[in-house]
Order: C-alpha cells, then structure tokens, then sequence
C-alpha cells in the first residue's frame, strides 16, 4: 500500500494472449474492484518494496475452491475511507485508535450520489480492541447497507511515526487473533455482506507464501472465524495471489493493482488488460480487488467516449441486442440511423430521455455525458495517457472476465477521503477520471441475460441505471459555494506539503493546501491539520477545497438524497443539511449543521 518515487518495475509481460475465452454470457450477478494515495513506484520511506515476479498461469482451481468460487454475491461497487489523519499514503499506519471524522449521514449520501455499495474501512490492534471505534465502522457500514470489508493494517513499532514497521504478523498472532475475535463479535451478524480481509498486503513475507498462509490460518482457526467471510491478501503489494492460492489457501483473495505495477513504456491499456488478466488468471471469481488506483488529476479528455464504444448496438436478424461486453461488434455502427428507424427500441428511448434531460439534471447519463466536455482538442499529457491507459485497461479485463462467466466478487476504489490530494475521488480536479472509475462499476453492477433467454429480446435489463448517480463533473456543484477567496499564502509559493511520517501533515491540491498552511518556519509555511499547524499565525485554506470539505467528505446542500442501500435501510429517504464547511480548531468540529 506504499505509493513512491518511481523505483525497479515487474518483468514485461509476454505478448500472447492470457486467458482462454470460456462460455459467452454470465449466468449470475458477479463484479468487481480499492486504497492509498499513490506516486510512480513503489517505496517505503526509502527502502524499495519489492513487486512480484511475472506470474505463471495456474492450473484449474480444485473442487473445494470451485465450489467456494460458485457461491453467489452481488458484486461490491466499494470505495475505501481510510483514517482522517495524516496522508492517504501514511494514515493508516501510525499506532493507535485511528481518528475517522466522517458522519454516517455524511456516508450515506456521498455513495449514494456517486453509486458506491459497499465500503472498505481499516483497522489496527488498538483500533480493534475499541469498542467505540468498531461502533464508528458499523455505522459507517450500515449507512450504505451493510456491505463491505474489514482490513487489518501493520502500524509502526514506533509512536508518532507511520515507519518502521514489519509488514508480516511474526510475534503478533496472539494479539491478532484478540483482535478478529472482538472484532468478529460486533460484525458476526452481517454474515457474508461484511468480509474479514486479515492482513493488509503482507509484504514483509516477500515470497514464503507457505508460512504467510499458515499464520493466517492459525488466526482464523483460534479467533473461530468463518472461512466463507475470510480473504488473504496477495504476497508483496498484494499483487501476487497465485502464490497465495498455490500454497493451500482455498479461501478469497484480495488483489491490488497501481499504475505502477507496470514500468515506464509498457503503461498502455492492452499492457495494463493483459497484466491484470494473468494475475487473476483462473482465480478471478474468488478475488475481491481491496485497492485500484492512480493518480487522478489532469485529465482533460473526453472520458465518455469510452461508454460510447461500450454502448453500441448491433443489429442482426431484425433483432437489437445491446454490446456492453466489447468485441462483440466495435465498428460500423451508426446508432443514430438505428434509432430513427427503431424509435421505440428500449435502448433509443433511454437514449431519447438522457439526451433530453441532459442539461436540466445533474445526474448525467453515460451515453450521453461526452457533451459534458467543450475542448475535443486537447492534447494528452502522459501522466493523463498513463490515467486513461490504466483505468481503461482496468476495465477491460474486468468486462473480459466478466463476459467468460468469471468476474470478481468486488471492486474498492482507493480512496474515498476528501482531502484534496491526487487520489481523492470527490476532488474537482480529479472529476473526469472518477468518471471513469463511476463507469467501471457500473459495469460490474449489471447482469447478463442468459444466452438462451429470449424474454427481454432487447435486454433492457442490461444496463446499470447511469441516471440514479451524479455525473463526477457535476458533483462538486452540489455543496455549497465558498464565501472567501482562497488565500494566497495557501499558494506553493508561500506553504509546501507538510511532512507525511507526521500524523498532521498534509499533501497540496494543485499548487494550494485545502487544509491549514501553518506559521512560517524559515519564511516557509507548511501544509498540514491538527494542533502542529494550528498555532498563532496560521493561514485557514478551507476556501481553496473544491468542492468544500466537511469532515472527511464534500460538503452538501440541502438537496435530498438520493439514497443507496443504506438510506432505502429505512423509511426510504434521509434528508441532510451540510451547509458550511467543518474547520478543525484544537481537535474541536465547528460549522456542521444538521
């Protein structure tokens, strides 16, 4: 989980092709996808963390991992919410009960509007060990329905530090197994909805998947943990879960996957595709991918293109079927002369009513949301190529997956904390690759008819309802509009990021700090939060945040929302009051109302 300066990249990928193509149309509700702000590499405070070699192809799994693999789930459309505190890269691995600032309400609306359905949230021993704290998870849990995954991080061995620390549970099995007792207690009742993820990528076993996998199992065996909710993490970043698998573990895996799992001059969307295809190759259907991400600002292309390519028709036999699947038909398609002469094909009046509505309602439609975009000639940069090549691949492989009747069982988009860094997803800057990640799980939301199926003819049923989430580059004008102008001493030429191994220090969005610059220290100021940066003198930068931040998330208008599995929980509507941004004074909240 440790983003860096770029360090040695994984052996290339051979050319071939990785995964046999089995059966044509998926059978049942399956999906996929992740946690950390991220840089080029992969580097823990200087020391390089390996990656994994190239993997070979496994070979079919064993009846007693089939049988595991064929259990039925709805497909986890996550997002992770580390801990408040720190950076996004460090936060979860100071010592500690973790700071969370989110509010359940807070919770419940932002994945509601954005179409998340599931929630990853972080423990450590002390964390674990507090009653209060796992009463906070469950909360957060219950406001979107229950559905998640728990993850146990490694913190460091030394106080007010996220370094040194082991990233293996030698010496600590006893106090592991405490933990995932207790933490078993409060969560027992949730069944398979909420998942133990044991061990967050185990990196300090390097390749001894061997014994990786038999403290994991003495964990489970002593704290009484059902194996149906249990998952491994891969070995190293927990990128390799083939190892894992190859070593004896019949139970589901956690997989990883950073941009920078490929080195520089392979970063193209086959090579990203083909990558993740081999390292899931046979497994697939057993994975939940506990973190995906890559740095998400700078793009400028028009993203929706993608969903357009995804949502053409074909026409065969004076019959309609939608080709969400790739491959299937990607040229010669003129879905505008079909229409006309079908105007009442289910497609073309979903397609009619979103081009109608499109600039009405915030809540864009995919087939529809390019015109979102007003500069068609912008020229890619190449860390906006690398973006675009990496979600895209992602995509890819898991609609190839999927379409081959083995999609994963989860997907947790890394990360969901507003705090204005390159991985955020709620940041303005970052709008159209979040639209991007909005489209790879809605993907993994719809289901396939089955092939022999002739009731819906058009398959109607086989797309994910774009207009029950906002569009990513409409969000931030739900909340409301700063009052102040962004000061300039919160500019990069007066305040620099603050230290990440301290637990207050903070990264800037863009060229500004969102959060507190502090008192200058040899004419510099420094980005950060908490009382180190609070002292007389410092600049309040809440008025840089785009959109506003209100504990850990953006801050909403009065609008209604639009409710997920959490808010239907009830009486079907929560209606919340977010109306000025909460700025953080001596550890104390002030300005939330409702």
């Amino acid at each position: 989980s440790h983003p860096g300066s770029s360090g040695t990249a994984p052996p290339h990928l051979p050319p071939a092709a990785l995964i046999d193509a089995r059966g044509s149309r998926l059978r049942r509700l399956r999906c996929s996808m992740a946690m950390k702000q991220r840089l080029p590499g992969l580097l823990l405070l200087g020391h390089l963390l390996p990656l994994p070699p190239l993997l070979s192809l496994a070979a079919e799994p064993a009846s007693g991992r089939s049988e595991l693999a064929s259990l039925p789930r709805i497909c986890d459309r996550g997002l992770n919410l580390p801990p408040t505190q720190g950076t996004t890269r460090d936060g979860a691995f100071f010592p500690g009960v973790y700071s969370y600032e989110y509010h359940p309400e807070q919770v419940a609306r932002a994945t509601a509007e954005a179409g998340f359905t599931a929630l990853r949230l972080a423990v450590n021993l002390e964390t674990a060990m507090n009653t209060d704290a796992l009463l906070r998870h469950k909360a957060y849990l219950d406001a979107v329905g229950g559905r998640g995954v728990i993850c146990m991080f490694d913190t460091s061995t030394a106080s007010g530090t996220s370094w040194p620390r082991t990233g293996r549970t030698t010496g600590k099995l006893s106090e592991m197994t405490q933990a995932w007792r207790n933490i078993h207690k409060v969560f027992g009742s949730y069944g398979d909805s909420v998942m133990y993820e044991l061990f967050n990528e185990p990196w300090g076993y390097k390749g001894d998947a061997r014994s990786y996998v038999t403290d994991m199992q003495s964990i489970v065996s002593a704290a009484d943990l059902p194996l149906n909710r249990c998952i491994l993490a891969g070995l190293y970043g927990s990128a390799d879960v083939q190892s894992v698998d190859r070593a004896g573990w019949e139970g589901y895996l956690a997989y990883h996957v950073y941009s920078f799992w490929l080195p520089e001059g392979q970063r193209t969307r086959q090579r990203f595709s083909e990558r993740i295809q081999q390292d899931l190759a046979n497994l697939s259907s057993r994975v939940f991918i506990t973190e995906f991400g890559v740095g998400l600002d700078g793009v400028e292309a028009d993203v929706d293109q993608d969903e357009f390519k995804q949502d053409m028709l074909r026409h065969t036999n004076r019959k309609t079927v939608t080709s969400d699947w790739m491959h299937e038909q990607r040229r010669g398609v003129d879905e505008n002369f079909f229409c006309t002469q079908f105007p009442y094909n289910a497609w073309c009046k979903r397609r009619r009513l979103r081009t109608r509505s499109f600039t009405q309602e915030p809540n864009l439609g995919a087939d529809v949301a390019a015109q979102v975009v007003t500069d068609q000639n912008t020229v890619a940069s190449n860390r906006e190529n690398e973006t675009i090549a990496f979600l895209g691949g992602l995509r890819d492989a898991l609609n190839t997956l999927k379409r081959q009747g083995h999609g994963v069982r989860g997907l947790y988009h890394w990360h969901g904390w507003h705090n204005g860094d390159t991985w955020d997803f709620w940041d303005a800057a970052n709008a159209r690759s979040s639209r991007m990640i909005q489209m790879i799980m809605a993907d993994q939301g719809e289901k396939d008819a089955p092939a022999d199926d002739d009731s819906d003819p058009f398959l109607s049923s086989d797309f994910i309802g774009d207009e029950q989430v906002v569009h990513m580059v409409k969000i931030h004008e739900l909340g409301p509009k700063p009052t102040e102008a962004c000061p300039a001493q919160c500019s990069a030429k007066y305040c620099q990021p603050g230290n990440p191994a301290e637990i207050g220090g903070k990264h800037l969005t863009g060229n500004f700090c969102a959060h507190t610059c502090s008192t200058p220290f040899s004419g510099m100021r420094y980005c950060g939060a908490g009382v180190s940066y609070q002292s007389p003198g410092a600049v309040d930068c809440s008025a840089c945040a785009n959109p506003a931040m209100c504990a850990g998330l953006p801050c909403w208008s009065d609008r209604p929302a639009k409710g997920n599995g959490a808010a239907r929980a009830g009486n079907g509507s929560v209606a919340f009051s977010w109306k000025q941004p909460i700025q953080k004074h001596g550890g104390a909240l002030r300005g939330l109302v409702g």
